[in-house]
């Protein structure tokens, strides 16, 4: 067992550099990872860890290619083929922390083929460990003939020094240069800046030694531009020019091409772009409209790109060469994009041509952006050119006018003078069908094509509020809803089947009270028409009703089936969709809908039970004194004001309201909120589905956005003015090619048409990389569960793995370790909670559950459906199966703490009857209490157990262990529990539990909590907080088990315990369960030095081998001798292969197969500061800072590599 070692499968972490080779292919650095990405497709070309444990700071490429083009010979179908073969080659620089690594690529492609192209990276000298941080490193060539292309795509350079440069310039952290030779590894030039102070950043300019320049982003706020070659009497760099103006440290400085600008980004949140020329002082150009820190900003030509901790990317107007005020606001953002979740765009690249830029987030994502202009006004004709004479008796008329895309031409489609004044239009998504509404109650019905003559009809007396134009199963059927004054609602068909269309009744809808229409949806399938308020209620109607059979002349009244009030709380609903799913587990066709309000929102609801209305028949059974009956399962949040005082109503066909009985039914429908999500803090104004994507439409202050839900990015945003407004905005496809948005402003109407592909963006799909947490991962735990899934003749089971972050979100993740790109799938990301999630946890009973918990004092219980995917691997394969998972929100804990912070730390659940479906889950808290709670999956409630008070301290962790009893008698409950004293407390809750048990299934009322009483035994196992804590029964010792406990103390404890059964009680009164704990030993092990700084992660693996991460972002493995437990060697350990860790989690089915072990990383919690000292600050080879330094600025400012490194992820075999 002493030649086991980790082998790193996958890492998940902050994208710290990009560069583009050319136009195709783009180079990223993710933690040592090396990568190639093909642009066109996206496909990844080339991964591995270059630079074993050190972050890729910056991949910095030789400024000339060697490119060689090559004919090959093919035979095949015995016909000979000749193809050429383009071999480009190019040195890269790749550096971070201390280290430069010299990487020679060779990328070869088809000239006239459509394939994707070999990388083959040979890797060169090494340059490390250097004396300092380095900061920037520039390639120096020895000539440069200024007719040669500065193309990357230029001539063969075989032999020159262009190509293959002898000499590199690195600027380190505490402000001076060195000139390496990469060849002999030598330093054949140094030089130190006359200003010696810390810098956060630096950048060269100049392509040869005598021209370099280099421009210091120093702690002082300023930035620094001096010779690297001219010295002063003391031998030092002399400073040509200061530029001060910052407010905080610069994080970021970049020239020019030409190096007559250079622009800086700091602290203050503040872009500035200054002037280089020597004898020139002119003030900056400023820039706001970041949120937070800005990293990096590079400029392009007359445009800045920006990236920041706000997690955006801004295109800016670069107005230095014209005369403008020196400070801009955000009116200069020309665009700004938002795709990255959780914290911080770190890297940022533009390609050759300019038209593509690429960011690198915290959240481990890479995104496209297309940097063309998409974007075309289309103004309005003269009236001249529409309107021809008219007479002065009839007034001024009103025009409906067509545009044409195709031939950029206006037509008139109607006139009419009871049109003028007002109008309410619509048009139906065919576009065949436009609907008017007059003033006076008239509704108009006008071919766009010109098929048939307009039809006039008298609906109302008062004016039309609102028209609503729906497609059914016939592409020439639409129902059309008029709304007006007072409520008066009415349903028609138009039928366009014949040649003279017919425009007839079908009936009134029937609202109820204080319900103002504002949007609806009809599903063709079902026959159901959705309707949502000004007041926020839905309502659900269902067209299969005989009243539309009805022939009688009479306008006969529809009621809903269904109401729900207070959906969006008293916000009005502003669209809905619909889109037909099926059930997992039996198939079953349910009705999936979707809601958007002005609370920023959308809801999603799941109507089940469709068959029993047999609404694909005509219905003519049912009559209309048979109401249908309507079970709604929703869940009553404590902390969520929208289910204030809302009851859930089914009006029957009595048109009265009855409070629906929360009972099992057998013949009824079923509405359950699946889940709900604040997307903006503005409006949401619409949801639709454009090729089966869910995307958003909304405004927030004066700009209109469209949001991919599905893939969690902003597409595009349009400056309008707000959303009170008349609008329309259609998409022909997901990735927004053909889209329009129109909307009026100041009695003006502005069209705005995007007309783009991926031929002339460059790209097919915006999202490289897909993405993790874009905060600190807290928590991960495998789904160790059986599967109810038909996996056929494939032997592989799925793995799968939940997480909760920093950010507030919780994920379901697949991973595939048979792939070599995508081999980490999201699954499911809900962002319910409303701050950190410390814990989540599985349980299995009737539904497998997920329990996540807490900042806030959340407890929330998931419910989580998996499917198969539709592709499967062929049988026999040994590729793993794709899943596919609903989760739903099942119910949410009750808070009962006093104070209103208090966090859940830990939670620890297991399951007691699977028949009933009762689990419990003991719960500690910051306030130092241990709570017990019980969830019953059928009342889908949380009751409280009892709980107890021992810790004087904020509790950390918490583990359950079940004794087995026999068949005949209950099981014994030990908890263990541990706190920021150092402490670890065993408890014996059994009784309390199966009393509570026994009340509860005696009694339909609320219990009284019980008191848990104190530990039975308690231990000092550390001297101070205990940040992880696992329990292992050892194998070939009954009654034996292992107590590991890792914690502040940078130690490792372990403690060994019997756990037996008192004799004396009796075997089937589980009110007098006494167990006997005891430790075996007297003496505690410990490994007082097991990491270098805190320990965040213990797992057993058997009875003598331990796992442990820590902040010192070590993996260790630890051997311990049972009957020498003195003798304790450490196996393996994993340099920097996560920066924080969090609890270690494992499955035990997959380690027998795979040896596979999953891991997070973590900071640790607001109950332990990350401050490093001096000597952590020595390992972990960072830049120290001098006392005057920081006694001038009175805290320590972290580097970027310190910022935000923490949301990562490693995936490791053990072998």
């Amino acid at each position: 067992m002493d030649t086991q070692k980790f082998q790193k499968l996958f890492y998940a972490g902050p994208i710290t550099s990009l560069c583009f080779h050319n136009d195709i292919i783009l180079l990223s650095g993710q933690g040592p990872y090396f990568k190639v990405f093909y642009v066109p497709t996206g496909n990844l070309l080339y991964s591995h860890p270059i630079m074993e444990y050190w972050r890729i700071y910056r991949i910095v490429p030789v400024k000339f290619v060697k490119k060689e083009e090559i004919t090959v010979e093919e035979n095949k179908n015995n016909k000979t083929y000749y193809n050429s073969i383009i071999k480009e080659q190019r040195l890269l620089a790749i550096y971070g922390s201390k280290t430069i690594q010299i990487v020679n690529i060779s990328i070869d492609y088809y000239k006239d083929r459509l394939e994707l192209p070999r990388v083959s990276i040979t890797l060169g000298s090494r340059l490390s460990p250097l004396r300092d941080w380095v900061h920037d490193v520039k390639w120096l060539y020895g000539y440069i003939n200024n007719s040669t292309s500065t193309s990357t795509n230029s001539v063969d350079f075989v032999g020159s020094s262009i190509t293959n440069p002898a000499e590199l310039a690195i600027a380190f952290a505490h402000n001076f240069v060195e000139i390496y030779n990469i060849q002999n590894k030598t330093c054949v030039y140094s030089i130190q800046c006359e200003e010696r102070c810390i810098l956060y950043s630096a950048r060269f300019f100049g392509d040869t030694l005598n021209e370099l320049i280099l421009a210091s982003g120093t702690v002082f706020n300023q930035v620094h531009l001096w010779d690297v070659m001219k010295k002063n009497e003391f031998g030092d760099g002399v400073v040509f020019k200061k530029l001060i103006g910052h407010e905080g440290v610069i994080f970021g400085v970049n020239f020019s091409d030409d190096g007559k600008i250079i622009s800086s980004v700091s602290d203050d949140r503040t872009i500035r772009v200054w002037k280089t020329d020597r004898n020139e002082k002119s003030n900056p150009l400023i820039f706001y409209g970041h949120m937070a820190r800005v990293w990096d900003c590079q400029i392009l030509d007359n445009y800045l790109i920006s990236i920041s901790e706000d997690s955006t990317c801004r295109v800016w107007q670069n107005s230095i060469d014209l005369n403008v005020d020196d400070e801009a606001s955000d009116v200069n953002c020309l665009a700004c994009w938002e795709g990255h979740v959780g914290k911080s765009v770190w890297s940022l690249a533009i390609d050759p041509s300019r038209k593509i830029v690429a960011t690198g987030g915290g959240d481990s994502e890479i995104r496209l952006w297309s940097l063309s202009s998409d974007l075309i006004k289309i103004e309005l004709p003269p009236v001249d050119s529409y309107a021809h004479l008219e007479l002065q008796t009839m007034g001024k008329l009103k025009h409906l006018l067509r545009y044409s895309y195709v031939t950029k031409e206006w037509l008139s489609l109607y006139n009419s003078k009871e049109l003028r004044n007002y109008t309410m239009m619509k048009v139906s998504n065919c576009g065949r069908v436009v609907c008017c509404g007059s003033i006076n109650g008239k509704v108009f019905v006008i071919s766009v094509n010109q098929e048939f003559q307009t039809i006039e009809k008298n609906l109302h007396q008062y004016k039309v509020f609102e028209l609503f134009l729906e497609e059914t199963e016939d592409p020439n059927i639409l129902h059309v809803v008029s709304h007006a004054i007072h409520n008066e609602i009415y349903l028609l068909k138009l039928d366009l089947n014949d040649s003279e269309p017919r425009f007839e009744m079908l009936c009134k809808l029937s609202v109820p009270p204080q319900f103002q229409l504002m949007s609806l949806a009809f599903c063709p399938s079902y026959r159901l028409l959705i309707c949502g308020s000004r007041e926020s209620g839905l309502a659900i109607y269902n067209l299969n009703s005989p009243i539309l059979s009805n022939t009688e002349n009479s306008i006969k009244e529809l009621s809903p089936i269904i109401y729900l009030k207070k959906t969006h709380g008293r916000q009005a609903v502003t669209s809905v969709a619909f889109r037909i799913d099926k059930l997992k587990s039996n198939e079953e066709e349910v009705l999936m809908i979707y809601t958007s309000g002005r609370d920023g929102g959308y809801i999603k609801y799941r109507l089940r039970g469709l068959s029993i209305l047999n609404l694909k028949t005509n219905y003519s059974e049912s009559t209309e004194k048979d109401p249908i009956i309507i079970e709604i399962n929703k869940t009553k949040h404590c902390d969520d004001d929208l289910y204030e005082d809302t009851k859930d109503y089914n009006i029957d066909s009595d048109n009265s309201a009855k409070e629906l009985q929360k009972k099992e039914l057998v013949d009824g429908l079923i509405l359950e909120q699946v889940y709900k999500v604040k997307i903006t803090k503005g409006w949401l104004e619409r949801v639709v589905f454009v090729e089966d994507e869910l995307i958003l439409l909304g405004f927030f202050r004066k700009r209109f956005f469209v949001y991919n839900e599905d893939k969690k990015y902003e597409m595009f945003s349009v400056a309008c003015g707000g959303a009170h407004r008349m609008w329309h905005f259609k998409a022909k496809d997901k990735r927004m090619d053909k889209a329009s948005f129109m909307f009026i402003r100041k009695e003006n109407v502005y069209i705005y048409s995007r007309e783009s592909s991926a031929i002339n963006e460059g790209f097919n799909e915006c999202n490289l990389q897909g993405n993790f947490h874009g905060r600190e991962c807290r928590i991960v735990n495998y789904l160790s569960y059986p599967l109810d899934l038909d996996l056929g003749n494939n032997d592989q089971k799925p793995i799968m793995f939940a997480t909760g972050a920093e950010d507030s979100i919780l994920r379901l993740f697949q991973y595939f370790p048979d792939k070599q790109e995508k081999n980490l799938v999201s699954l499911c990301s809900i962002k319910k909670h409303t701050s950190v999630i410390k814990s989540v946890e599985w349980s299995y009973g009737t539904e497998l559950l997920l329990f996540s918990s807490g900042a806030n004092e959340e407890l929330r219980c998931w419910k989580v459906e998996i499917s198969l995917a539709c592709n499967q691997p062929e049988a026999g394969s040994s590729a793993y199966p794709s899943v596919g998972v609903n989760c739903l929100e099942w119910s949410l804990c009750p808070a009962v703490s006093e104070i209103p912070e208090t966090r859940i730390m830990d939670t620890s659940v297991c399951l007691i009857n699977s028949f009933k479906g009762l689990h419990f889950i003991a719960a500690v808290y910051s306030d130092s209490v241990l709570r017990v709670w019980l969830f019953d999956e059928k009342k889908r409630k949380f009751f409280l157990i009892g709980d107890a008070k021992f810790h004087t301290r904020c509790i950390l962790q918490v583990r359950h262990l079940v004794i087995s009893a026999g068949e005949n008698s209950k099981d014994g409950i030990i908890l263990f529990t541990s706190a920021t004293d150092g402490r670890i407390a065993i408890w014996d809750v059994s009784r309390p539990i199966y009393s509570y048990l026994d009340l509860y299934d005696k009694s339909n009322e609320a219990i009284d909590s019980l008191d848990l009483g104190e530990p039975v035994y308690y231990y000092q196992a550390h001297q101070s907080g205990i940040n992880c804590l696992a329990i292992h029964p050892m194998s070939y010792y009954n009654s034996l088990y292992m107590i590991v406990a890792g914690g502040d103390d940078n130690a490792i404890s372990i403690a060994y315990f019997e756990i037996l059964w008192d004799t004396f009680r009796k075997e089937d009164d589980y009110n007098k369960i006494q167990l006997i704990i005891r430790p075996k030993y007297r003496e505690i092990v410990k490994i007082e030095a097991a990491h270098g700084s805190s320990i965040q992660g213990i797992h057993v693996l058997n009875d003598t081998k331990i796992l442990s991460t820590a902040l010192d972002q070590r993996l260790n493995l630890w051997e311990i001798d049972f009957y020498s437990r003195d003798k304790i060697d450490k196996i393996d350990e994993v340099k920097y292969f996560v920066d924080k860790c969090d609890e270690v989690k494992y499955s035990k089915d997959e380690f027998d197969k795979r040896n596979e072990v999953k891991y997070s990383k973590d900071e640790i919690d607001k109950r332990n500061e990350e401050k490093y000292s001096k000597n952590e600050f020595n390992k972990r080879d960072e830049v120290k800072y001098s006392k005057d330094e920081l006694d001038k600025r009175n805290e320590v400012e972290y580097f970027k590599d310190e910022l935000d490194k923490s949301n990562e992820m490693y995936v490791i075999r053990l072998q």
